[in-house]
């Protein structure tokens, strides 16, 4: 599993070069898990950019996970919807609840 270090705020005008690490990660592995700073801001296009890349990882086949609970998202994906029916699968991503990851 490839890592990747989020050491800057998951704010918009961070997410090109995250996104370029996250791809750049899954071309060196088919895992990758997001290290994420603890208490780091983040807004809307952070958590969109990280769905949009666990989804397509998905898709594809590959997985993308967090390394550590994701609770610094928390009020963001609350404001935008995203836990409205949250799935299983959702809530485990994001902050680890279930069975482990």
């Amino acid at each position: 599993m490839k890592t990747v270090l989020v050491d800057a705020s998951l704010v918009v005008r961070n997410v090109a070069g995250l996104r370029q690490s996250i791809l750049d990660a899954f071309e060196e592995d088919d895992a990758v898990s997001l290290d994420l700073v603890a208490d780091q801001a983040v807004d809307l296009c952070g958590v969109q950019l990280i769905e949009a890349a666990r989804r397509q990882a998905q898709a594809v086949g590959k997985t993308l996970r967090l390394a550590h609970p994701g609770e610094v998202f928390r009020p963001v994906l609350e404001a935008a919807g995203f836990l409205t029916q949250a799935s299983e699968d959702d809530l485990l991503f994001w902050f680890h609840e279930g069975s482990v990851q």
